[in-house]
């Protein structure tokens, strides 16, 4: 089957707000060092724990956006995560009954949202949960999946005023 579109999450506003993240506790523990001299050991390990964890979650973003992918065939919405034996959910699309579209604050600001594919099937509230798509993508991907189910929206026709124009 040919791959219509191919979808990773969009992580990198993530990876920015761990990074200013990271860069507020050195900030903030070089203060607090040059201001408390007697207490700058503790400090500075508790600054440097952070840092790690900030790494940690920057690695887990990163193992998210090489390791997710999201596939829509004309028949099907696969998506994979792994690595060595990745999980795989497969969504025939005349099986899908909702669609929505969930975008948070920050998603509204930095252009991401969710997809939530449900089917009748579905044991939880939805089967798939697209998470982090890029905004102008997932519009595309919306419109492509109405067009595979056979309902797309019927776009009304305007009418045009006439052409002819009287000189008087």
């Amino acid at each position: 089957m040919e791959v219509l579109m191919r979808l990773k999450p969009k992580v990198r506003p993530y990876i920015v707000m761990i990074v200013v993240l990271a860069v507020l506790v050195i900030v903030i523990a070089l203060a607090l060092a040059a201001a408390f001299s007697e207490y700058s050991y503790p400090v500075m390990l508790v600054a440097l724990l952070v840092l790690l964890l900030c790494v940690l979650m920057v690695m887990q973003q990163l193992y998210r956006k090489w390791y997710t992918t999201y596939e829509i065939t004309e028949h099907d919405v696969l998506w994979r995560f792994g690595v060595f034996a990745p999980d795989e959910h497969v969504i025939p699309i005349n099986q899908i009954t909702n669609m929505k579209v969930d975008r948070s604050f920050l998603g509204i600001i930095f252009g991401f949202a969710d997809l939530q594919l449900d089917t009748a099937s579905a044991k939880m509230d939805y089967e798939i949960i697209m998470k982090d798509l890029d905004a102008g993508e997932l519009d595309k991907l919306v419109e492509l999946l109405r067009c595979l189910r056979g309902d797309r929206p019927q776009r009304s026709k305007s009418k045009e005023p006439d052409q002819e124009q009287t000189n008087l």
